[in-house]
């Protein structure tokens, strides 16, 4: 079993957050936001995984950028940060969650999020938005979404 922590970011993990995603704007980004809450799981303080909670937008709160790296996959990390963040929005007294996700493009998001008991609550649409590199460089790319929400009790 793989022993790992999940807990809430600080300006400490920057650099470990970049070396999964080079794009330091973007977490100091997530960090200075008071509506953004950025989650990691971290192993033997080496960061293997984030994920953000929105509570501002549209459809808020919203689950939004989870990401495990490819070695750590398939040991519960993604489930780990859903639950966390579910807790953490459950905590700040809302009674429900959103999750927008792309059917086409991540099918495997649609089945963790359906693990999870979240419904789908729209039919998919087309957006279009700024997506990352690894290396941090950006495009442009237009893209399908379905909404998905979950009730917190």
């Amino acid at each position: 079993m793989m022993r790992y922590t999940i807990r809430l970011a600080n300006e400490n993990d920057l650099s470990g957050l970049c070396s999964i995603r080079n794009n330091r704007d973007l977490f100091e980004n997530y960090l200075e936001n008071k509506d953004i809450y950025l989650v990691i799981a971290e192993q033997n303080a080496l960061i293997v995984g984030f994920g953000v909670l929105k509570i501002k937008g549209t459809l808020h709160p919203k689950l939004s950028d989870l990401y495990v790296k490819e070695d750590y996959r398939g040991n519960g990390i993604g489930s780990d940060l859903i639950r966390y963040r579910e807790n953490l929005a459950r905590n700040l007294g809302y009674a429900e969650i959103f999750v927008s996700v792309d059917p086409i493009e991540n099918p495997k998001m649609i089945k963790l999020i359906k693990k999870h008991l979240y419904e789908t609550i729209s039919e998919p649409y087309t957006k279009k938005a700024i997506f990352y590199n690894s290396d941090g460089s950006s495009y442009d790319k237009t893209y399908k979404r379905i909404d998905l929400r979950k009730l917190l009790n």
